[in-house]
């Protein structure tokens, strides 16, 4: 029997997080009183659930070098992922994970659980979540160019794992990785580091004033944090399956 001191932790999808702090906005109510705790609650979700992913990160790599000699000598000796933050990083654990998986089960390929319908799943659940919050209102402008844009954003082929033996495989195409960076992982560092208040770090005018800026938003920084727990959760699933 497979025993681990981290899967609970590693199997609670970080939407709960979302949930939960849509539950609790509802108690005060959608008035124009109530918008300067639009941003406030938002960013305050969006630190919750980054410093959770970078946490799961951390887990499943120790879940594997607790069980994996050879990972855990690359793990202490060669893998550099620091914080679990960036892209390039989730993306070294990403291929772990599936690497030790295939250890196992040489034939597995990871587009035989992450699929367009595991993808449209996700989709749905995010688009009926926002559309019942209180985040619709604060940031609408913000929300109805999520609605239109969404689904085109995070579509199956940014997910395009190739099948047979490959040297590595990529978390996202190159698309929606520098997404990530810049919607995610750099608004991240921004909040995390309170950098908007010491250094005054904040998007210069041609990036404020760029199409691609309103791209910006946390419906989109939820959703990619999002699919990204639930891609690590069915893989994590997966691999405790074969350890079983």
């Amino acid at each position: 029997m497979y025993i681990s001191q981290h899967s609970d932790f590693i199997l609670s999808p970080l939407i709960k997080i979302l949930k939960d702090g849509i539950a609790a906005s509802r108690a005060i109510g959608d008035g124009i009183d109530s918008y300067p705790m639009g941003e406030y609650l938002m960013q305050s979700l969006f630190l919750k659930m980054t410093g959770a992913q970078e946490q799961k990160m951390k887990c499943i790599c120790w879940e594997l070098a607790t069980h994996d000699y050879d990972y855990r000598y690359d793990f202490l000796n060669k893998k550099k992922y620091g914080e679990c933050s960036t892209y390039s990083s989730k993306n070294g654990i990403f291929n772990d994970l599936i690497e030790v998986i295939q250890k196992v089960q040489p034939s597995f390929e990871p587009s035989t659980l992450i699929d367009i319908a595991f993808l449209s799943k996700i989709q749905d659940h995010i688009e009926q979540l926002y559309s019942t919050s209180n985040l619709c209102i604060w940031q609408n402008r913000e929300y109805v160019y999520f609605i239109s844009k969404f689904r085109t954003v995070l579509n199956y082929r940014q997910l395009n794992y190739p099948i047979g033996p490959v040297k590595s495989y990529s978390l996202f195409q190159s698309a929606l990785s520098k997404r990530y960076e810049e919607v995610v992982y750099r608004h991240r560092n921004r909040c995390a580091h309170n950098t908007l208040s010491y250094q005054v770090n904040k998007p210069d005018f041609s990036i404020l004033a760029s199409a691609d800026f309103s791209y910006h938003s946390y419906f989109f920084r939820f959703a990619l944090i999002v699919l990204i727990d639930e891609i690590f959760m069915a893989l994590f699933r997966k691999y405790v399956s074969l350890q079983n």
